[in-house]
């Protein structure tokens, strides 16, 4: 049974595919949202990759000045900030600004779409028109908070939801032979890393940690499982790492796959996990990895620690912990796990018990209880009605995202209208789309500081102020003495 007053529900959200772990998450939400009797429909910006059957029907490729907010509850998913996100503005009904975390833009690795990043750290304040802000680890809700300031007490956190049996499930012997023949891993062993190709994921430092291993353990491979081509920067980022391996002398033993239809038979291939991440929101390879009963050694930063249960078992951690960075601990953990076989067995036996922890049916206890508060909290307003309001900011948003191409002819107009569209999308998506929302992003950021700026004057204006109170009462004491 559907929650009271929700009959129909929006997901916001940048773009979709099978594969990714902000798409996975929308899937799980939608599916979910059905089983309760919830009417969806996924409003998407850009084009999608593969999705799957029972989802494709609900997706519809829109844009600002198409999508008009009307349902019951609206979930904005925001790893990233994109055009139709400023939707969330005008929303009605109940609001849930879902919160992935967005790497920062010191540790993206190269150049392309650094700006972007910026824009997706300042335009957090969208979660201030939800009535509840979602985050999926408690180091994604503290730097939600640290960007936006939006009020903690309305900052639920809610972990992704992995499918653990079927992670944990044993692949075919005929697939795994097949795999290791594909990609010359017959009688190896493999340090196994699966995600995106992105500069805060370091894998890097996997690299440099396989060039000081590969003296003790010759028959090492780093198996790297990710879509080398998703965009200009993991194209960039991809063939600098290839340089690296070649500069170390071990790009023979560095295996990159691209984009793998299914990545699970990948974990049984796998003598360890590695996730040299250095910015983690969640990792949902992590709890992949665990589920499969591989040994996990990860980077001490983000939400690693918290998802591995190392806060909450002490001395009893799912996995083995490393210094962000140092790759000398990296290897020295590497080491204990390729040559210390109880180890292996002890990290294997945890992690199946971790993992658990985030199978679907705790997420959808978790979902359950949030659309609950969530329709609870949508007869008030969300918080931003409680913030006073800045003029500046509001007319620093200068894109004319109402616009539209038109023709009025009668019967060329439908033609017209295709011919303009198709023949410039590929430059305004690109280029001019961009240039304009890095202004409006400059705008916002300046107008923020006038305001701070504002604030401050007022501040040492009263302390000026009561400094005159303060010595004009000297005075009088002293005329009266």
């Amino acid at each position: 049974m559907n929650p009271p007053s929700i009959r129909t529900a929006d997901l916001l959200v940048n773009t979709l595919r099978t594969g990714d772990a902000t798409s996975q998450h929308t899937f799980d939400l939608v599916r979910l949202l059905r089983r309760q009797g919830v009417a969806i429909q996924i409003y998407h910006n850009y084009p999608n990759g593969p999705l799957p059957d029972d989802i494709l029907p609900l997706v519809q490729q829109t844009d600002y000045s198409q999508y008009q907010p009307n349902a019951d509850l609206t979930i904005l998913q925001y790893p990233v900030w994109f055009p139709l996100a400023e939707r969330f503005r005008q929303v009605a009904g109940a609001a849930i600004f879902w919160y992935h975390g967005v790497t920062p833009p010191a540790l993206w690795g190269v150049e392309t779409d650094r700006v972007m990043l910026q824009i997706a750290q300042n335009n957090t304040r969208l979660s201030w028109y939800a009535h509840l802000a979602v985050a999926d680890s408690p180091f994604t809700a503290a730097e939600l908070q640290r960007h936006a300031d939006y009020p903690t007490e309305r900052i639920r956190v809610v972990p992704l939801s992995v499918d653990v049996a079927a992670f944990a499930h044993q692949p075919a012997q005929a697939t795994l032979d097949e795999l290791r023949s594909q990609w010359k891993l017959a009688h190896k062993q493999v340090l196994l890393y699966v995600g995106r190709i992105a500069g805060n994921k370091r894998i890097d430092l996997l690299i440099d940690a396989l060039a000081q291993l590969a003296g003790q353990f010759p028959d090492l491979r780093s198996l790297i499982v990710g879509d080398t081509t998703a965009n200009l920067a993991a194209r960039e980022l991809t063939a600098q790492l290839r340089q690296q391996a070649t500069r170390l002398g071990v790009a023979q033993r560095v295996v990159f796959t691209g984009r793998v239809t299914d990545v699970q038979p990948y974990y049984h291939l796998a003598d360890s996990f590695v996730l040299a991440s250095q910015h983690e929101g969640f990792g949902a390879p992590l709890v992949e990895a665990m589920a499969a009963g591989v040994p996990v050694i990860a980077s001490a930063s983000g939400a690693v620690p918290w998802v591995l249960g190392v806060v909450a078992s002490g001395d009893n951690p799912a996995g083995l912990l490393f210094a962000p960075g140092a790759v000398a601990d990296l290897v020295r953990q590497v080491t204990q796990v390729l040559t210390m076989p109880t180890l292996r067995q002890t990290l294997a036996e945890r992690g199946k018990q971790q993992a658990s922890l985030f199978a679907p049916a705790q997420f959808d206890q978790h979902v359950r209880t949030l659309l609950a508060e969530v329709v609870a909290l949508a007869h008030e307003p969300p918080p931003i009605a409680q913030q006073p309001a800045n003029r500046l900011y509001t007319q620093a948003d200068t894109a004319l995202r109402e616009y539209r191409v038109r023709s009025n002819l009668p019967w060329l107009g439908r033609l017209i209208e295709w011919v303009r569209i198709n023949s410039t999308t590929h430059i305004k998506e690109a280029y001019v789309d961009r240039i304009v929302e890095q202004q409006v992003h400059y705008n916002r950021l300046l107008a923020q500081e006038i305001v701070r700026l504002q604030d401050e004057v007022l501040r040492l204006q009263a302390q000026v102020a009561e400094l005159r109170r303060q010595r004009d009462q000297d005075d009088i004491m002293t005329n009266d003495q």
